[in-house]
């Protein structure tokens, strides 16, 4: 018999009524109906239809409508209404099952363990050659092929969330979570007791300009949060090996050049975005958020 193990999932969700809807139907298109799981929707500063778009959509879930568009004040105010642990956060636009959400929490039922992860999987079938050239180099990367690539979703024990307290208004939320403990407390999930994979979906940017601001906007939140909240963990972090890993790896030379030239010109962009002050704003990707 399987046991049930209760969590909280918390869906920060800033006009996402696009995405809003697959990502919840996903969660609870086969929960089972005897377990114990909540889902908070913490909409903010939204001016579209994502809450009206989740409450169809799962009438089940519990719905905050905040007014300020904050993602860490939307999870603080998230954490403060939850009732259970572990604490899962999953970003709107990516999808994940109650099965993989379930793994992530028993997981961390593992004495010691302070954070879990599920294995990524990109859904690419909408980017450009260009992108799929990109992530062909960016999936033999060090820190893409031990687990840490970012999947969207991260989960939280109990002993966790009052180490950390409250989350701090940055934009790197997940570099902030992950840079708070050493790799022998966390967990990055694959496959479940049952056998079963343990995934999120992941879309990525259609087009290397929507990869670029992204791109940059990440490069800025880490840069971020090692300068106010530093920690002894950033080092491992995200095990990036550089073009000597990358050759290591059998990566297409066209792949590698388009990696490279992608990185280097986020970069650039990031500088220029400190420059003017605007390191910390935050930019998202708005090509997922189209329709087909």
């Amino acid at each position: 018999m399987v046991e049930h193990l209760p969590f909280t999932v918390i869906i920060p969700a800033h006009n996402e009524e696009a995405v809003i809807a697959r990502c919840l139907e996903t969660i609870f298109a086969d929960a089972p109906s005897e377990c114990t799981m909540e889902v908070i929707v913490a909409a903010n500063g939204c001016n579209d239809r994502t809450v009206e778009v989740a409450r169809i959509a799962a009438p089940g879930a519990v719905l905050l409508n905040l007014p300020v568009g904050s993602k860490t004040a939307a999870i603080n105010a998230a954490n403060r209404a939850a009732s259970y642990f572990p604490r899962i956060y999953v970003d709107a636009d990516v999808q994940c099952s109650y099965w993989s959400l379930s793994a992530l929490a028993r997981a961390l039922r593992e004495e010691g363990v302070m954070t879990a992860a599920p294995a990524i999987r990109l859904d690419l079938s909408r980017c450009n050659w260009i992108m799929k050239a990109y992530y062909n180099a960016w999936s033999r990367q060090p820190y893409a092929t031990a687990g840490k690539g970012g999947a969207g979703c991260y989960a939280l024990s109990a002993e966790a969330l009052g180490s950390v307290g409250e989350f701090p208004p940055i934009i790197g939320d997940d570099i902030w979570i992950h840079t708070r403990f050493p790799d022998d407390q966390k967990r990055y999930i694959a496959e479940d007791e049952a056998g079963r994979p343990v995934f999120s979906i992941v879309y990525p940017p259609r087009t290397a300009r929507d990869q670029i601001r992204v791109e940059a906007r990440r490069q800025n939140g880490n840069a971020e949060v090692r300068r106010q909240y530093p920690s002894p963990y950033f080092a491992n972090a995200n095990q990036g090996g550089g073009l000597s890993a990358a050759l290591r790896s059998g990566t297409r030379p066209l792949d590698l050049v388009i990696f490279f030239a992608i990185k280097f010109a986020a970069r650039a962009l990031a500088r220029r975005n400190r420059q003017r002050g605007q390191g910390t704003t935050w930019a998202r990707d708005q090509s997922t958020r189209q329709p087909s």
